[in-house]
């Protein structure tokens, strides 16, 4: 039998464990460079998923501002609104012309709410502006809308008047208002805190002083605005 050299057996055998030992430490590197693609993938997908959320965000935040604002024009317009009915006559006076423009019957002198400065105010009750009762006024269609064109509440803004007594016996008009988004359902319940999503309602409140009417055979009367008070209600009845 032919023997081969020992020294010839060495440098096959090394040559095999070297072979070996490559082909693992490349299996090793392969799998280090998966992991770390792995990871690499994983942080972009967060931060993908980051920004989309706050893109998101962004965007309902700034649809929910609008809604608000719109909201608060409807309120104000019902405070302007109501406002200048209470300046015109209801009819009940004595002296007033014939022809002149008379106010809306809901906020005649005989149907307004009287409450004392110190009684709980007619606005605060819930029932005033889910039932029948109280002066409650819807603004007609004509003075629902703004410029831009195209731009309607979901649901026409409206106020409620009250006659408030003050301490010193003087009477004042208090104009409470509400004006809802273009996003608020006309077919929304009569509960005052469930507001839909992504809708808004907005309420504002107005104090009048009036004086008494011009005389004159104009063809429009009107009460002067001796004060006002401008202000947002924060806190809006609870149903």
């Amino acid at each position: 039998m032919v023997r081969r050299p020992v020294y010839g057996r060495l440098l096959l055998e090394g040559g095999s464990r070297h072979r070996r030992a490559s082909s693992a430490a490349r299996r090793r590197e392969r799998g280090v460079t998966l992991l770390v693609v792995m990871v690499l993938l994983l942080i972009l997908s967060l931060s993908a998923a980051a920004v989309l959320r706050n893109a998101v965000s962004g965007e309902r935040f700034a649809h929910n501002l609008r809604q608000q604002l719109l909201a608060q024009q409807q309120a104000e317009l019902a405070l302007r609104h109501c406002e200048a009915e209470l300046r015109l006559p209801d009819g009940s006076e004595a002296g007033v012309p014939p022809g002149v423009r008379l106010r809306d019957p809901v906020l005649a002198e005989a149907a307004l709410m009287r409450t004392a400065w110190d009684a709980p105010p007619a606005w605060r009750q819930g029932a005033n502006w889910t039932g029948a009762g109280g002066a409650r006024l819807v603004l007609p269609q004509d003075q629902a809308g703004w410029p831009p064109a195209g731009v309607m509440p979901g649901r026409r803004p409206e106020c409620l008047v009250e006659l408030q007594v003050l301490a010193d016996g003087v009477l004042v008009y208090v104009i409470t208002a509400r004006g809802f988004s273009p996003a608020y359902p006309a077919s929304a319940g009569a509960d005052l805190n469930a507001i839909p999503a992504g809708a808004a309602v907005a309420w504002g409140q107005s104090i009048l002083l009036l004086g008494a009417l011009a005389s004159g055979d104009e063809a429009l009367v009107q009460r002067p605005i001796l004060d006002r008070l401008w202000r947002r209600v924060l806190q809006p009845p609870q149903s």
